[in-house]
């Protein structure tokens, strides 16, 4: 009898090579179905080109629930979305680069109604089940910031930094990337809102020289605009002299900032800075 007779088949020649060779295979491709199909369970597994959607519908879910009309029947706030902007540049891990979403927006309201409205978005059924939500509150026991985790290791946080200004921002953390940036949402100005804010802007003497857009959708349809238009005009106005009149309810009403609701999901925010006047015109989610 000869030695292949005896040894078992498994350490037979050419046998073990080739079945460990097809056992790589099959854990490499269960890895790569897992790494397409899976839930992410740490951050680096789920590319920035796949987070961006997720990142989106949370933005956009949340804000919807920040732009309703409150409870009481009070003034709409008005939201004034930034573009979203993709960072490269971070590190995934030590030997890998990445890049990171950041979404921001700011939120105008009554500013009794801050608390309120943070409050709202912790109340049952206000987000979706997925979504976790947690609240801060300051030296004098007020609610005035929440945290929202949206699974998928996407969050969102917000705080009231002064009277009647909720900060709103949205981060994916530091993601891979596979091959070029990918593409954010980049929306033309829509020619109403453009032409409310040109309106505005004129008003306080001055014409526009840069604009800019963002959107994000609605969960019911419909998408959260703003278009903003900026110039300097050739003296400082005095905000509410000007814009009062304009003002179905005004939100917020200082020296360097002024903001209003026109009717229904409308409303307008100015910021002056550095000479400066900033116009927002903005359309919440019905």
């Amino acid at each position: 009898m000869t030695q292949a007779q005896v040894l078992p088949w498994w350490r037979r020649r050419g046998v073990l090579p080739a079945a460990l060779t097809a056992w790589a295979l099959v854990i490499v491709g269960l890895a790569y179905y897992s790494y397409r199909t899976d839930a992410a369970t740490v951050r680096d597994q789920r590319p920035l080109d796949r987070a961006l959607p997720v990142a989106e519908t949370a933005f956009g879910t949340v804000l919807a629930r920040v732009a309703a009309v409150p409870g009481d029947g009070g003034p709409r706030p008005v939201i004034v979305l930034e573009p979203p902007r993709v960072e490269p540049g971070c590190r995934v891990t030590s030997a890998r680069d990445g890049a990171e979403l950041t979404r921001r927006a700011t939120v105008y309201i009554a500013p009794a109604d801050s608390a309120p409205l943070i409050e709202r978005l912790a109340a049952d059924g206000a987000l979706p089940a997925g979504y976790r939500i947690w609240l801060g509150r300051d030296a004098a026991g007020a609610t005035n910031s929440f945290r929202v985790d949206a699974g998928e290791f996407i969050g969102l946080r917000g705080i009231v930094e002064e009277p009647g200004v909720l900060r709103v921002a949205l981060t994916t953390g530091c993601r891979p990337v596979d091959g070029a940036l990918p593409a954010v949402p980049d929306p033309p100005a829509d020619p109403a809102s453009a032409g409310r804010a040109e309106g505005v802007l004129a008003a306080l003497g001055a014409q526009g020289s840069r604009q800019s857009a963002a959107s994000v959708a609605c969960p019911g349809g419909g998408a959260l605009t703003t278009t903003l238009v900026a110039g300097f005009p050739a003296r400082a106005p005095v905000l509410k002299q000007v814009l009062e009149q304009r003002a179905g309810e005004v939100l917020v009403d200082a020296e360097d900032r002024f903001a209003y609701t026109t009717g229904g999901p409308e409303g307008v925010a100015v910021e002056v800075a550095d000479g400066e006047i900033a116009v927002a015109a903005t359309t919440s989610c019905g």
